[in-house]
């Protein structure tokens, strides 16, 4: 199986350039800017909290749609061929306390980012989005009750012997999917594999408003899954642990509230982005393009890029932004000794490129000031 080729930029390692970057997450976005940044000469060193680099393309997407192989090969070419250090375990913190964001509890280390300025000659912040929506209705802290992620992630981490790590228990249990994006599409195909006794998905539009397409939710109730919609989740009924869930249901007769019975309910309704000190590196001054410098922070050589400065985002998307970032990082690297800006022309190679990675053609990229 073909490695994702995350050097595209070059066929050899080139000189070593002096320069050392810190790239702070090994999801698609930081895995395009540090194979962007080593095909530059520059030495790259990786920090991601997972037992293993690739983000949620290898944590939290199921391998059907991305082959872990491809992610694995791809990122032991960045280590083997192109120098790239990974430092797994690792988490730079912190937007958030410990074990407050998925993953959390893989983390052996905790680094500062004013340590990681003083070491590198420049940081690429690419942390992602780890951590769940939540509907924010009573019952959601009963046992039984999971987010997208929580749930989705174990499946993929038992692949790895992750310690303390087991893919949920299912097996004879009503799961209930609330959300229709591709996470839940996800929930309720690993539920079906899992063994579920039946699976219900709401969605409180219409199918043709559902963001996965309503070919995947045939496919859902061509497994089996039975699929709702119009319907508004209200609460979750248990006592200590799921019994059910309410939700008003919305047609052409009018509104009604329902229930039905559940043993796990799970809330697939998006991820939040998880930058580090996302204030103080005045990340809403870089989305509107107020900066002195494409993708820089507020703090002089910490750049941003992927789902930690645009929120959750397609893969493509993702990849795209590492690469933009990394080449305006990589040409302040070059030309801050001369303390000027400069224009960059041309996306032709990044786009073409970032094609060639999951999500798909980049057609809809979003335009920044100054490209």
């Amino acid at each position: 199986m073909e490695a994702m080729n995350f050097n595209f930029l070059c066929d050899e390692p080139p000189p070593p350039s002096g320069a050392s970057v810190g790239i702070v997450g090994a999801g698609p976005s930081g895995l395009a800017a540090a194979g962007y940044l080593s095909c530059l000469g520059h030495a790259v060193e990786v920090y991601d909290k997972m037992p293993k680099p690739g983000g949620l393309m290898l944590f939290g997407i199921p391998g059907h749609r991305i082959p872990r192989e491809r992610i694995e090969a791809g990122t032991l070419r960045l280590a083997r061929r192109y120098g790239v250090v990974f430092h797994t375990h690792t988490k730079i913190c912190c937007s958030a306390p410990l074990f407050e964001e998925e993953g959390d509890h893989f983390c052996n280390e905790v680094k500062g980012l004013g340590d990681m300025v003083k070491k590198h000659d420049a940081i690429m912040i690419a942390t992602g989005s780890w951590r769940s929506r939540r509907l924010d209705i009573p019952g959601e802290a009963l046992a039984g009750v999971f987010s997208g992620l929580e749930f989705l992630f174990p499946i993929r981490a038992a692949h790895y012997c992750a310690p303390g790590v087991k893919a949920p228990d299912v097996a004879g249990k009503r799961i209930t999917v609330v959300g229709a994006g591709h996470s839940a599409v996800d929930v309720a195909h690993g539920a079906v594999a899992l063994g579920a006794a039946g699976v219900d998905m709401l969605y409180r539009r219409t199918r043709a408003e559902a963001p996965c397409g309503s070919l995947e939710i045939e496919r859902l109730e061509a497994s089996g899954v039975r699929w709702h919609e119009g319907c508004a989740p209200t609460r979750i009924l248990g006592e200590e642990r799921v019994a059910g869930i309410e939700f008003r249901r919305r047609d052409a007769s009018g509104v009604a509230l329902e229930s039905l019975p559940a043993d796990i309910v799970v809330t697939a309704i998006g991820e939040v982005a998880t930058p580090p000190f996302a204030k103080e590196l005045g990340l809403e001054s870089v989305r509107k393009g107020e900066v002195r410098w494409l993708n820089m922070t507020a703090i002089e050589n910490v750049f941003v890029a992927g789902d930690a400065l645009t929120g959750p985002s397609k893969i493509g998307k993702a990849i795209y932004s590492g690469l933009r970032a990394a080449r305006s990082l990589g040409n302040w690297l070059e030309l801050k000794a001369e303390n000027r800006q400069t224009e960059f022309a041309g996306d032709e190679l990044i786009s073409r490129e970032a094609d060639r990675f999951p999500g798909g053609p980049f057609k809809d990229a979003p335009r920044v000031r100054g490209l």
